[in-house]
């Protein structure tokens, strides 16, 4: 088994981001975002972006306490998953999927989560539109 782990931030929680799988299981996805040790020729850390799905009790935690921006720490392995488009043609997609125990780290307080949480509001900012559209979540014994 492999292992990823990285600290970094939450990037995007699109607005269908709570979901539930065919077998019933609360499903929730956001981006992550860290950022590499290589530097881009602006000099600036190369970001690397990924999709993350939790599931369960792990879900519906995360859908109430995570927002744009939270800082963590994600620990968890990398799921490759196939799936076939409209047009027929196989494609595959990756995704992280945190421990269920010990998968994502808050790395700020609860007073300053609810802070810049609301802070986010200000509609003065403008709308960040979606990263990507994410495949259907799907439990772990459904085939790929």
């Amino acid at each position: 088994m492999q292992e990823f782990i990285a600290n970094g931030r939450v990037a995007n929680i699109p607005s269908d981001a709570v979901g539930k799988t065919a077998n019933g299981h609360v499903s929730f996805k956001f981006d992550f975002a860290c950022d590499a040790s290589l530097q881009g020729n602006d000099g600036k850390p190369l970001t690397s972006f990924f999709h993350v799905q939790v599931y369960g009790n792990q879900a519906e935690l995360m859908a109430q306490s995570l927002s744009k921006g939270s800082p963590i720490l994600v620990k968890g392995e990398i799921i490759q998953r196939t799936y076939t488009n409209e047009q027929g043609q196989r494609r595959s997609y990756q995704y992280l999927a945190p421990s269920q125990h010990d998968g994502i780290t808050f790395l700020e307080s609860r007073d300053a989560a609810l802070r810049r949480k609301q802070g986010q509001f200000n509609p003065s900012q403008p709308a960040t539109p979606p990263v990507s559209s994410y495949p259907e979540p799907m439990d772990a014994d459904e085939p790929f």
